[in-house]
């Protein structure tokens, strides 16, 4: 019996809800600090350097299918230690990831209710992240897809504003590198569609479906950039983190307090996700789930807070996510070109890997360190084996 369900449209459907959350809300507002209208270009760009890696994610999904994702295909290429670094890396998220989708759904949330003190819905969204963890909340697939169609809506309706506006093209400073290693956090979670590849009822719409969602979710962030530029919804902290708010109460007084509310709630359910996921993952070495969950949470809160209260800027915790994430998309990458019999589309992953940590340059140094602990303390300290 044939249990291969997918088609090509439930497919693109679904890798547009893991590429298209809670990033829409201050990425397009940061590649337009660093970059202005030519930011545009750059979000094209990026998307074709992933498409090699989506490819690979797939393929090895398809031939080696396994909850274990990029572990195991690590594990599988490269032996048992570097699976275990790699399950590790994505552990070491924890303190740099999910804080800016945090610190973003507080500030929509505090524009929403017209004050710049972010700490008490910081403290809120931690809370409210514990409680549903702990009662294993999931969210469910119809609520994933509601959350994209009204991402995809609002993003929409900006962009047809912003082109009724007069607005003109200006120059500005090109920081092409930093701009393009902000980008890169809008493609993080391509991994997830491993767990499509071997859903689908003919091997090439799975291909076809990746392509197609990608260039869809490059043009609504593309969309939302725009926006942000015509609109002036970007330039300092403040504007970056509740860029839609801005476009809104340009519009419509009141608009800014329902598009507070819808980006906090997105911002909620997004990093739920992320906690849940990482939860999980801490309890796979016999780590108790409620102290797993504890020590996540007061780590995310306590970062949170330490970047309002130094008011460091919130892109250095994106780019320093990202480094880690692009260290796992390499590690996979590679045991592609091990792993897989054609290797044309792994080597053009492993180059674009590169390119993107050379991108990041000295940012990397999270990451590398990370890396670098976890391999030492593998290798040479079996007795305190996890």
């Amino acid at each position: 019996m044939n249990h291969k369900k997918i088609n090509i449209y439930q497919g693109i459907a679904t890798i547009i809800v893991t590429l298209l959350g809670s990033g829409v809300f201050i990425v397009p507002a940061l590649s337009a600090t660093y970059s202005g209208w030519f930011s545009l270009l750059l979000w094209f760009l990026m998307a074709i350097l992933i498409l090699p890696v989506a490819f690979v994610f797939g393929k090895l999904g398809k031939i080696y299918p396994n909850a274990g994702g990029s572990a195991y295909f690590v594990e599988k290429a490269f032996g048992k230690t570097f699976g275990k670094i790699t399950s590790l890396l994505y552990l070491s998220i924890i303190p740099i990831g999910p804080p800016v989708v945090i610190i973003t759904g507080a500030a929509y949330l505090a524009e929403a209710f017209n004050t710049t003190n972010l700490i008490p819905f910081i403290i809120f969204m931690s809370l409210i992240i514990f409680l549903l963890n702990l009662i294993s909340f999931r969210i469910s697939s119809n609520i994933n897809i509601f959350i994209t169609v009204t991402i995809v809506l609002l993003v929409s309706l900006f962009f047809i504003i912003s082109l009724f506006q007069n607005f003109s093209i200006s120059s500005h400073t090109l920081n092409f590198i930093k701009t393009m290693g902000i980008i890169f956090w809008c493609f993080v979670g391509i991994e997830a569609i491993t767990h499509l590849s071997h859903e689908f009822k003919n091997e090439n719409d799975f291909f076809k479906a990746i392509l197609i969602a990608i260039f869809i979710v490059t043009f609504m962030y593309m969309a939302a950039t725009f926006a942000v530029l015509v609109f002036g919804a970007y330039g300092d902290e403040y504007k970056n983190l509740s860029s839609f708010t801005f476009i809104a109460s340009k519009i419509l007084p009141f608009a800014k307090i329902i598009i507070g509310i819808i980006a906090f709630l997105i911002c909620l359910m997004a990093v739920n996700l992320y906690i849940a996921s990482l939860t999980r993952l801490a309890t796979t070495f016999n780590i108790n789930f409620k102290v797993a969950l504890s020590i996540i949470v007061l780590t995310i809160l306590g970062v949170s807070l330490l970047k309002v209260i130094f008011n460091f800027k919130i892109d250095l915790l994106i780019i320093y996510a990202n480094g880690v994430f692009v260290l796992v998309y390499l590690l996979v990458s590679l045991s592609a070109l091990k792993l897989l019999e054609n290797k044309k589309t792994a080597f053009f992953a492993v180059l674009n890997m590169l390119f993107v940590i050379f991108i990041i340059g000295f940012d990397m140094v999270y990451a590398f360190g990370i890396l670098i602990f976890l391999y030492i303390f593998l290798k040479y300290k079996s007795k305190f084996s996890i």
